[in-house]
């Protein structure tokens, strides 16, 4: 078991950053939003993401720090200034998550439990063999490739247990999956994440992932 979470473990802390062009589908009760754009990663919590419109300007940016998240809805000319926390998330993405699980699990990863009070191997079912990890965090289920990569997980006994699910392709690269669907275990929310022409290590300057909103935008800083 334990080997098991020390492999996932060190194929997150290997990942170092994540350029790509991503389509984002969410639907959350019953109400859908399209977005298609550019998305760039950077361990452990770096994120941007600027949702583009077929003609003219961006329609959202979100830009995730070690202690800030900005969202700037472009077309309402609104902008929201947030602690990094599973909120400021949850205000774009529909989901309480803290900056760096979201950031793994965009890559492709998978963030094991850091101090589990018991972990269990589980047998192959129709997707894998995977591994049970609980603690004070709740229960992780994640199962596993061949290679020990992730291809499934869920979370449960936690305020909002959700799961997700990988689709991977050796063309794309070892870890970086072509897609990844996650799902609230309610069904309340669905967020779909297709990638195009991802290119991973590219060692980009980290200042990109920074946003400034420009004058002229209404602001409301919660920080």
């Amino acid at each position: 078991m334990e080997a098991e979470r020390a492999r996932l473990e060190d194929r997150w802390r290997g990942f170092v950053d994540l350029r790509t062009r991503a389509d984002i589908a969410i639907r959350q009760d019953g109400r859908s939003q399209r977005f298609a754009g550019v998305l760039l990663l950077k361990a452990p919590a770096g994120l941007r993401f600027e949702a583009l419109s077929p003609f003219g300007p961006p329609l959202l940016v979100v830009a995730a720090a070690p202690e800030q998240v900005t969202i700037w809805e472009v077309v309402r000319n609104r902008a929201y200034l947030l602690p990094a926390s599973p909120d400021a998330n949850r205000r774009w993405l529909g989901l309480a998550l803290p900056n760096e699980d979201l950031v793994a699990l965009l890559a492709g990863h998978v963030r094991p439990l850091p101090t589990p009070r018991s972990g269990t191997l589980l047998p192959a079912d129709d997707t894998g063999p995977s591994l049970r990890l609980s603690g004070a965090d709740g229960t992780q289920r994640v199962w596993l490739d061949d290679a020990g990569r992730p291809l499934k997980a869920e979370w449960t006994e936690v305020k909002n247990p959700f799961r997700v699910t990988f689709t991977r392709g050796e063309a794309i690269g070892a870890d970086v999956p072509r897609a990844l669907e996650l799902v609230t275990l309610d069904d309340k929310l669905r967020v779909s994440v297709t990638y195009r022409e991802p290119a991973v290590d590219t060692r980009f300057d980290p200042a990109i992932l920074a946003l400034t909103v420009p004058q002229g935008v209404e602001i409301q800083d919660f920080r």
